[in-house]
């Protein structure tokens, strides 16, 4: 993922997530759902940490992780202004060695793993990172199954600069590609139709 790339959309992005339109407002409740007040967390891909303070307050402690600085200094800045003192912000990817094999009972993954440059190496690292039976919960727009116009398009703005570069999973691939990293499909669904989003929630195993 490009660092340079958020930091410089960082203020926008932050803008539109800040909306919380029903599509958002049903995320939350449902990975919320999934939780427990027992359970730490690690947001992977945090952002501006819009995601990690709405889950906050129903789990014991969640550490967002994303790459781009000016991200995390917003999720900082959220963090002081809502005063939420069971959340922490790194700049750091899954890789960091500060991370500690086995430390998070439940890892959120929205909208990242198209982002990324090697999907299975990632995968088996967020593995690493949960104990036997830990949920992996994560929403995933799936450009291999958008129609091959929109795909130029998308095309044509990665060149120009305008987006970052974006792998054409299919919803096959990415529930493939989950499987054998040693996870077990709890949960697959359509997420948001319009732009091919896939919902998963994994168990490791």
């Amino acid at each position: 993922m490009s660092a340079s790339f958020w930091d410089r959309r960082a203020n926008n992005y932050e803008e539109k997530i800040r909306e919380h339109d029903s599509r958002y407002e049903a995320m939350i409740d449902s990975t919320n759902a999934l939780l427990a007040d027992s359970d730490v967390v690690l947001d992977f891909g945090c952002a501006s940490g819009e995601r990690s303070l709405d889950i906050a307050p129903h789990v014991q402690r969640v550490h967002g992780i994303d790459v781009s600085t000016k991200m995390i200094e917003l999720a900082r800045q959220k963090t002081r202004d809502r005063q939420a003192d069971n959340i922490s912000f790194d700049q750091a990817d899954a890789f960091d060695q500060s991370l500690v094999n086995g430390s998070y009972s439940a890892v959120l993954a929205f909208n990242v793993f198209h982002l990324v440059d090697d999907v299975p190496q990632v995968l088996a690292r967020l593995n690493d990172l949960l104990p036997t039976g830990g949920l992996l919960i994560s929403t995933t727009p799936c450009l291999g199954e958008r129609n091959w116009l929109f795909r130029s398009l998308i095309g044509l703005a990665q060149n120009l600069g305008l987006a970052p570069t974006i792998l054409g999973l299919t919803v096959a691939d990415l529930e493939s590609l989950v499987s054998r990293s040693s996870f077990e499909i709890l949960e697959t669904k359509i997420w948001d139709e319009k732009n091919a989003v896939q919902w998963i929630v994994a168990r490791k195993i």
